[in-house]
């Protein structure tokens, strides 16, 4: 029996895997749900559309103004900030309110979006084609609507702890500038290096930006937030 435990050990005792804080908060996951429909519904195809002599082609977010690209960056921002435990059980105010803020802003661009959208629709019927708007549009605007509600439940659950004094604030708003701008700054590059790689091919391209660009995005954010 002696020899027998000398060759065959008892296994060693693991310890168990413990789900993230942030998995386990019903609220704080519909925060991220919402936050994942941002990003993904930025990231897909807003508009088909159709023009004589072209054929059908996709108009992704990221064209003309920009709007998706900018959408993208403050979602992955609130998406951050919910998952990050020292901002989501934070005392102040400003950093709890942050992804609600951030997700509304994203909303007031889609609007501005749906606008330049629609008079884009009309260029496009006016000389003979068409366009529909695609899922990624509409996930876009869901998900805007998910995490500034699920956002504002969380804040009026927190309220009690909460204080509307910016004292001690200029740490994590300087961070939070600063992962922006690091994130604007890598997506700008990613995008500028997609688009020399693939010289003009459009499938390429994206997917390339979805690589490239968004990883850089995340790399120039987190540069950002921590040399601020």
């Amino acid at each position: 029996m002696t020899r027998q435990l000398a060759e065959f050990p008892a296994p060693g005792t693991r310890s168990p895997r413990r789900m993230p804080p942030a998995l386990k908060d019903p609220l704080r996951i519909a925060t991220l749900l919402g936050v994942a429909l941002l990003i993904l519904g930025a990231l897909l195809p807003w508009i088909r559309a159709f023009r004589p002599g072209t054929g059908w082609f996709d108009v992704s977010g990221f064209e003309q103004a920009g709007d998706g690209g900018i959408v993208l960056e403050l979602a992955v921002l609130a998406g951050a900030l919910v998952w990050s435990n020292r901002a989501w059980n934070s005392r102040m105010a400003l950093v709890v309110a942050a992804p609600t803020l951030l997700a509304t802003t994203c909303l007031a661009i889609m609007r501005v979006s749906y606008e330049t959208s629609q008079t884009f629709l009309r260029l496009l019927a006016n000389a003979g084609g068409q366009g529909t708007y695609q899922i990624g549009f509409w996930l876009t605007i869901l998900g805007g609507i998910v995490t500034v509600v699920a956002g504002a439940i969380a804040f009026w659950r927190a309220r009690g702890r909460l204080h509307f004094s910016l004292g001690g604030a200029g740490r994590i708003i300087a961070g939070a500038v600063g992962a922006l701008v690091g994130a604007a700054g890598g997506f700008i590059v990613g995008s500028q290096i997609a688009g020399l790689l693939t010289q003009g091919s459009v499938v390429g391209a994206s997917a390339l930006l979805i690589t490239l660009a968004f990883a850089l995005m995340f790399v120039g954010g987190w540069l950002g937030g921590t040399v601020a």
